[in-house]
């Protein structure tokens, strides 16, 4: 073989041996560098021993120390020290909902500046309005907050006719006859909910008269019963606020719970929901008595409406 090419090829050889070393000590330097090992040790911080929502107190029941690695704690977490209790290292209302496990930070806390929890949390504009509530009307104790609600108010009403047309007057009494139930205020966002719990005396409702006494004479020991209530805030405007506390005064307020999510806002009030109005059996029987007069060509009658101990009379067909 050509003296010259053996010269080229051992050349070629040698220079490819060192770029190798070259680039496997660039390599290995790199990862000595970048290579961070983890030395094991684990200190305790604080963290949610259960799910937590807004407007949550902090307390021994729902926080705990839990070990952490050393290496990954990150700035804000708040490290057990002094032999000290988790609710003694930290304390306040969360002013956003946090996991369970997940690592108690002071800036997940409405700051001690701003007061108190409802203040630091209302929208511009908005204010907080609250109205007690028994359990039958809080949608079987569901209602929590954050969630969004319907307000929904019953109330008496009578309406009389004093003309003298039965038509009109059979038509009032077919769609009202005592009570009301509306929708007044939609989507209102509830921000808290607190339970009540109220004794009040018994009615004197039982063996005894009106009088307060027993069938023996003797005047009866007043009893008491423990009555749960809760009492919801929610995030409104002015006017809604007004609405509230009027409505909270005139009628009984009930709350229907809205789907997650659902933002929908009728701009147009259906027609309220009546007494008269829950069932249609009025109406089948209007109808089918002016059928009857009409094929038996008799007009003026009077027909009667038993409901339980109450007897309506109404003229039809006049």
């Amino acid at each position: 073989m050509n003296r010259n090419i053996m010269i080229v090829l051992a050349g070629g050889f040698l220079i490819a041996v060192l770029v190798a070393l070259v680039v496997q000590a660039s390599l290995s330097g790199g990862k000595k560098k970048t290579t961070n090992v983890a030395s094991g040790e684990t200190v305790k911080i604080v963290v949610a021993a259960k799910s937590l929502s807004t407007g949550d107190e902090l307390n021994e029941k729902n926080i705990k120390f839990q070990s952490w690695p050393k290496d990954a704690v990150f700035d804000g977490a708040i490290r057990q020290k002094d032999g000290k209790k988790p609710d003694e290292l930290v304390k306040g209302t969360l002013r956003r909902a946090v996991t369970e496990g997940e690592p108690i930070m002071k800036s997940a806390l409405v700051p001690e500046e701003k007061y108190n929890y409802l203040a630091a949390s209302l929208a511009p504009g908005m204010r907080a309005f609250s109205v007690k509530f028994t359990g039958d009307d809080l949608v079987g104790g569901f209602i929590k907050p954050g969630d969004h609600v319907d307000v929904l108010l019953t109330y008496k009403s009578k309406m009389r006719y004093k003309g003298k047309n039965p038509e009109i007057e059979n038509m009032i009494e077919a769609n009202l006859n005592n009570k009301v139930t509306e929708t007044i205020l939609q989507n209102l966002k509830i921000i808290a909910v607190g339970q009540d719990i109220e004794r009040v005396e018994d009615d004197g409702n039982g063996d005894g008269d009106s009088s307060g006494k027993n069938n023996s004479g003797n005047k009866k020991k007043a009893a008491t019963k423990t009555v749960k209530s809760a009492v919801v805030t929610f995030e409104v405007d002015r006017k809604s606020a007004e609405i509230l506390a009027v409505a909270d005064d005139f009628g009984k307020l009930s709350l229907a719970l809205r789907k997650l999510g659902d933002e929908t806002i009728l701009a147009e009030r259906p027609p309220s929901t009546t007494d008269a109005r829950v069932t249609n059996i009025y109406d089948e029987l209007l109808e089918k008595v002016h059928r009857m007069e009409k094929s038996s060509s008799q007009a003026g009658n009077i027909v009667r409406i038993y409901s339980g101990v109450d007897i309506e009379e109404v003229t039809v067909g006049q």
